[in-house]
Order: structure tokens, then C-alpha cells, then sequence
């Protein structure tokens, strides 16, 4: 190939590299939510109000980030985020994003379903390190553990995602699981078909019928996350709540938008804060 040509063919590839960078979302949080209303505060970016979110799966996306983990029922766990160059990305290489660097969604798939949103914290050496929560220990070897992350390198200024799975670590439980001071009373949607838009409305009741009062998380009243089968449907959704004015009610409801992924089940899973993190589960069903 002549000089002139080489040239030609790469100048062609880096126009197309840029219109491909140039219809990518252009805010931090507009990859996992459409129609995205972003708000700030001190410079720093919250996801919206009225956003919908969407369901993806990582693996599929090949994003150029490999995620690992080493899990520990005694003491810290680590996460290692590493680029092409496998090399881990440290911690003046990620910006913030929702008030925090990494969002790590840790799902238990089998035994005990739990999960927990984490943001692990720098090492010197690249790692992050976290405490994995008692209730993910299993006394039954072989158990897994989905986890999935977003973060913004500082390079792009766009949201990545990764997943992988780990096995948990041996441990007996040594104590049963505290009830939540919170109960999901309802959960209703508009629509239960593939590819539409879902107004998911959960509410909630206080234990011994208290009035609850839920307090600010990460920049919004509540969160809420969708996961599908690790087999054939691995994926997730990160939502926040629209504001319809029933979110400081004495049984506070939270609606959250979603566009309908593949027909499946799907664990829903809400984490408000009431003056301590709480996590409730329920059941979504996708029909074609």
C-alpha cells in the first residue's frame, strides 16, 4: 500500500473513530438513564428526576475495562478495575459520579439472595478495597457472587461498566439477619411488555405502622436496581425515583422509570435510607 493511501486510511479511521465517540451520550449519567435531567450541586453531578433508565449487560458491551475480585469474609476485599494495558486504574484516573468514584452492585445469586452498593476505596497499589457485607459469607462451597460496576475515567469523561462473578468465601453464619425497620406493601406497573416504558411504583410501611422519613442517598431519596439471570440474561439497571409528590408521605411511595428489558423475572431490589441503609427485594416479570 502506497504512502498516500496509509495516510488516507487513517485519517478515514480517526473520522470515524470521532463520529462513533460523538454520538455517545455526552453526560455522566445519560448512558444508563435516558431522557436525563441532570442536577448540580457544588460542581458536582446527580443523576435527575424523571429519568429512564435502561437495562444493560457489560459482558456484551465489551467495554475496554477488565473487573476483578478477592473476596474476604474476615477482613478487606479488593477490586481491581484494569484497562487494555492491564494495567489497574488508580484513583486520580476516575472522576465522581453520584457523589462517589466506583458504584459496586455485589448480587448473591444462589443460597441466601442478598445484595449490596458499595463504593470501594482507593490503594496505593490500585486496588479498592471494601468490606463484603456477613450476610454474603455461605457455608456451602461453590456459591456465586454477580458483581457489576460504573465509574467515569477521567480520560473519556463517560461511563464505563463492568461485571464478573467470584465465588464467596466459606463462612458459617454465626447470627440471623436483623428484619429491615421498612416493608414493601405494594409494587404496581403501567405496562409488563418488552421494550415499553414502566412507571414502577413501590410503597412503603414502617415497622409497628411509624411513619417513615426517607433521608437523602446519594444524591436522591432512593435507589433502585433490576438484575436478570446470570445464565442467559446477565444485566442490570440502576434507577432513581421520579418526584410525584407521594415521596414524604407517613407510607413514602417511590416511582421509578424503566424501559422493559428481554421477557423474564427479574429481581427488583430498592435501597432507601430511613436513617440506616435498607434493602427490599421483589419480583418483576417481563412479557413479550
Amino acid at each position: 500500500m502506497s504512502k498516500s493511501r496509509q495516510v488516507g486510511l487513517i485519517t478515514l479511521l480517526a473520522f470515524l473513530g470521532y463520529l462513533a465517540l460523538s454520538l455517545l451520550p455526552d453526560t455522566h449519567c445519560a448512558l444508563l438513564h435516558g431522557a436525563h435531567e441532570p442536577l448540580l450541586v457544588r460542581g458536582v453531578e446527580f443523576c435527575g428526576i424523571n429519568e429512564e433508565a435502561n437495562y444493560y449487560s457489560p459482558k456484551k458491551m465489551r467495554f475496554p475495562v477488565k473487573m476483578e475480585l478477592t473476596l474476604n469474609a474476615n477482613g478487606l476485599s479488593f477490586l481491581w478495575l484494569k484497562g487494555e494495558d492491564d494495567r489497574p486504574m488508580l484513583d486520580y484516573e476516575i472522576s465522581l459520579s453520584h457523589t462517589q468514584k466506583i458504584h459496586l452492585h455485589l448480587r448473591q445469586v444462589q443460597g441466601a439472595r442478598a445484595y449490596v452498593h458499595l463504593h470501594p476505596t482507593p490503594t496505593e497499589d490500585g486496588r479498592w478495597s471494601f468490606e463484603l457485607p456477613t450476610e454474603f459469607s455461605t457455608d456451602k462451597a461453590g456459591e456465586m457472587l454477580q458483581a457489576f460496576a460504573d465509574f467515569i475515567p477521567r480520560r473519556s469523561e463517560r461511563v464505563m461498566l463492568a461485571e464478573c462473578t467470584a465465588l464467596l468465601p466459606l463462612k458459617a453464619r454465626a447470627s440471623v439477619p436483623v428484619a429491615p425497620n421498612l416493608s414493601l406493601i405494594s409494587h404496581t406497573s403501567n405496562t409488563d411488555r418488552t421494550g415499553e416504558t414502566a412507571l414502577i411504583r413501590v410503597k412503603l410501611a414502617g415497622k409497628d405502622n411509624q411513619a417513615v422519613k426517607l433521608l437523602p442517598l446519594m444524591g436522591s431519596l432512593g435507589h433502585a436496581v433490576l438484575f436478570g439471570d446470570p445464565g442467559s440474561n446477565s444485566g442490570y439497571a440502576h434507577m432513581h425515583p421520579s418526584l410525584e409528590g407521594g415521596e414524604y408521605d407517613e407510607q413514602p411511595s417511590l416511582s421509578f422509570r424503566l424501559k422493559l428489558p428481554a421477557p423474564g423475572d427479574y429481581d427488583f431490589w430498592l435501597n432507601v435510607n430511613d436513617g440506616a441503609n435498607q434493602y427490599l427485594r421483589f419480583t418483576l416479570t417481563v412479557t413479550k
